[in-house]
């Protein structure tokens, strides 16, 4: 579990948007007319160039806290380490032997991954916002992002991630403005429940990345 939890909040600009519906308007037609897709993203990770060996798994799982699909995706090998800099520190996400586990618990709007190093030590975790989460017409696995992220530390540092990117959707049409209003909702949402200890997936992470580690199984 992790505790002294630093809330990191940032302003509200989907609250602005209402006094603009000319320019609404004009995003939605941009958005119809040039096709636009959303951005999505996949749990196997299979065009990761990154990550040259690979195992991946994923299981149903219901318990007291959770229910949902749960995937594991194993770094066996990489062309070089991914790291980011947190909280003004060098942090390591992917290396050989690490983990990425990703909770997709049904009916929500968002995914939580949780990076374990080589020993199985959780190192933090990312919640991405996401429209939906369900299996395409291959029966893959896949989520919409909707590009605000939550990155948690272990020291219970909360930060919010890609505002830029999320405005910058929503001009160009690639979002409406009713997945944009969703994305803050949602994030506002959990950066809240996480502050006030009310997120259990936090910590159920670490009984369940047992439960998936027999099913882990190279790509055919």
């Amino acid at each position: 579990m992790i505790s002294g939890y630093v809330l990191l909040l940032v302003h509200t600009p989907f609250l602005l948007l209402s006094a603009c519906p000319g320019r609404l308007v004009m995003q939605e037609f941009i958005r119809k007319t040039k096709g636009v897709v959303m951005k999505i993203k996949y749990p196997d990770r299979t065009d990761w160039k990154r990550v040259v060996k690979r195992c991946y798994a994923e299981t149903e799982l219901h318990t007291p806290v959770f229910h949902g699909t749960v995937t594991l995706f194993r770094i066996d090998e990489v062309v070089e380490p991914l790291y980011f800099v947190m909280d003004g520190e060098r942090v390591c996400r992917a290396d050989n032997g690490y983990y990425w586990m990703q909770h997709f618990p049904h009916g929500s709007r968002y995914v939580i991954t949780t990076f374990f190093n080589s020993s199985r030590e959780v190192l933090g975790w990312y919640i991405d916002i996401c429209a939906r989460h369900y299996r395409n017409e291959q029966g893959r696995l896949c989520y919409e992002d909707l590009y605000l992220d939550l990155d948690i530390l272990p020291s219970g540092k909360i930060t919010l991630l890609d505002v830029d990117e999320l405005d910058e959707a929503l001009y160009s049409g690639k979002i409406t403005s009713t997945e944009y209003e969703l994305a803050w909702r949602e994030a506002h949402s959990l950066m809240l429940a996480i502050e006030h200890d009310r997120f259990p997936l936090l910590w159920e992470c670490e009984y369940d990345i047992e439960k998936l580690l027999p099913l882990l199984q190279e790509p055919s």
